[in-house]
């Protein structure tokens, strides 16, 4: 809604450019070895044999809510072998009927875990967005300025700036 402002200046993390070099070093560092290895490691350690991406903000380096997003790539027909197994560690998912979501709280990170099909096309999208991104730090510093910009803004603006740019990339 209109009501909500999209602001997340006054998250730990965001804004990586503000600080200086070693310290933005650091939280890469940190929120890559306490967050997103440990859940992929845990995921692992249950035979879960699933390629586990980590995408998004946290994953590039760039401005962003301070959380970390991972994506569990799986067949969408196996969903309700693997659901189960993920549940086991890290509780019940929060949503799903396409996508099944799950929201955590580690090591002070929040996260965003989902089990999703890479053969969808939104799936086949984000995935190129995001390749994108890593490989063009043109394209990257053009995505976190769109970011930086919207800071204040309703959540509404923020989206449609934020998919305006990514179909404007991905033409």
């Amino acid at each position: 809604t209109d009501e909500i402002t999209f602001s997340s200046s006054h998250l730990i993390n965001n804004y990586f450019n503000n600080y200086p070099e070693p310290v933005r070093d650091f939280l890469k560092k940190f929120r890559e070895k306490y967050s997103a290895d440990d859940i992929k490691k845990k995921i692992l350690e249950e035979g879960i044999n699933l390629e586990v991406a980590h995408m998004g903000a946290s994953a590039l380096g760039i401005s962003g809510q301070g959380d970390i997003d991972l994506y569990i790539l799986c067949k969408k027909e196996d969903f309700n072998i693997y659901a189960p197994r993920i549940e086991k560690i890290f509780g019940r998912r929060v949503s799903g009927i396409s996508i099944y979501k799950w929201q955590l709280n580690i090591d002070r990170f929040e996260v965003e875990m989902y089990l999703t099909d890479p053969k969808t096309p939104s799936m086949k999208e984000q995935i190129d967005v995001f390749e994108k991104l890593k490989n063009n730090k043109e394209l990257l510093k053009e995505y976190e300025s769109i970011k930086s910009s919207v800071d204040g803004s309703s959540f509404r603006e923020y989206m449609r700036r934020k998919y305006e740019f990514f179909n404007k990339i991905l033409e």
